[in-house]
């Protein structure tokens, strides 16, 4: 699983590409997000337990990434974890970025909305070598 991490404080945003969860079989989508949470623990040594939102965006094409969010460690020992998980299927993922010569064409259509340029993702191959000049945002409608 190729992953990529950005810890920003409060917020760490993990980008799982070409990962495609069981998140239409609960037990499994659980049993996936336990061994993700360890993974981080474990080999990137990040600080997770307490209260933590987790809301995950998810997408058979691009793959998915995860927004977690620490709530609060008031009265939680180290080693407990208590997520509350809000999961977003088949959202439109976007790659966000200020400088507009940055992507290639060929790659997609290009939008220009508040002085930012968004690509739509279809192949995070293309992707992932830009990550550094922007980031991935999604869509949701409903």
């Amino acid at each position: 699983m190729n992953m990529k991490i950005i810890n920003d404080n409060d917020k760490i945003i993990v980008y799982l590409f070409k990962c495609k969860l069981a998140i239409d079989d609960y037990n499994r989508l659980n049993e996936e997000i336990k061994n993700i949470f360890i993974k981080l623990i474990k080999y990137y040594k990040l600080d997770l337990f307490g209260y933590l939102n987790v809301t995950i965006f998810h997408n058979d094409i691009s793959g998915c990434f995860i927004e977690i969010e620490k709530l609060s460690i008031v009265g939680c020992k180290k080693d407990i974890i208590d997520l509350k998980i809000l999961l977003y299927k088949n959202v439109p993922m976007y790659f966000e970025f200020d400088e507009y010569p940055l992507i290639n064409n060929k790659m997609g259509e290009l939008k220009y909305m508040n002085k930012k340029y968004y690509l739509e993702i279809k192949n995070t191959k293309d992707i992932y070598k830009y990550l550094e000049y922007g980031k991935i945002v999604y869509y949701n409608n409903s």
